[in-house]
């Protein structure tokens, strides 16, 4: 599973009242792929964001009542200076949600 599986929740567990959602990147963000990377890494976002407000969830967690959710993107490579601000906006529009999008690079 990953982001090119835009269907699929790649991973999901939790954390006292936090839910966590991990996504898994491994594309690089070279010049002539970057805007479909960006794509698709929206599409898979909107996924997970989809998955937190429909509670489906709660097919999984049905006695659990979270307060917040966590998006962890792994990125195998850095991420592009674009996708960066791109996830810095996602997080201020998500925040009335308690949705926060965080990221690393696994390498």
């Amino acid at each position: 599973m990953s982001i090119d599986n835009r269907k699929v929740v790649d991973a999901v567990a939790y954390e006292n009242e936090k839910l966590i959602l991990q996504l898994y990147d491994h594309l690089e963000f070279t010049e002539d792929f970057e805007k479909d990377h960006m794509f698709m890494l929206q599409d898979k976002l909107n996924v997970y964001i989809w998955y937190v407000d429909s509670k489906q969830y709660k097919d999984t967690y049905e006695d659990k009542d979270f307060s917040s959710f966590e998006i962890q993107i792994k990125f195998k490579y850095q991420p592009s200076d674009f996708c960066i601000h791109y996830l810095q906006h996602v997080n201020e529009k998500l925040e009335s949600l308690n949705i926060a999008v965080i990221y690393d690079v696994t390498g």
